[in-house]
């Protein structure tokens, strides 16, 4: 469980930050915002869907697959937006999305305490340690 704990605040607290955006000079970081969210929105349903270790098991390789396709566009724009890094005070134009990304993300906080029945099994325990080392990449 202590190694996922990284896993699950990459997903809900850094992530969301890397990818507040909204129109005009951050449309780029909207349109991958709103495949994150969509990404999170699938993760739930497959999660939600989840009754036995090999469906759990591909929920979250699923995620991991959208994750690692995501990451290197989120990286790229603390480059191009450094202003982005203070988390505590988004421009105003990005507050609406930061807000949907923060309540999607504890959505997703939710359904992952559906996969606690499933997470001795070693399918999932190697799929959730691929998503833990795609979301720890550089």
């Amino acid at each position: 469980m202590r190694k996922r704990i990284p896993v699950i605040f990459l997903s809900v607290v850094v992530i969301p930050f890397l990818l507040i955006g909204c129109g005009g000079k951050y449309s780029d970081v909207k349109k991958v915002n709103e495949k994150y969210i969509a990404l999170i929105e699938d993760y739930i349903a497959d999660i939600n869907k989840a009754d036995n270790a090999d469906d759990a098991a591909k929920a979250v390789n699923k995620f991991a697959d959208g994750m690692d396709a995501l990451l290197p566009e989120m990286q790229e724009f603390t480059k191009k937006y450094p202003e982005l890094k203070d988390k505590s005070n988004p421009p105003e134009e990005l507050k609406e999305i930061d807000r949907r990304v923060k309540e999607t993300s504890k959505k997703m906080v939710d359904a992952m305490m559906k996969l606690m029945p499933y997470m001795m099994n070693p399918k999932v325990l190697n799929a959730e340690k691929r998503l833990g080392s795609i979301m720890t990449k550089k």
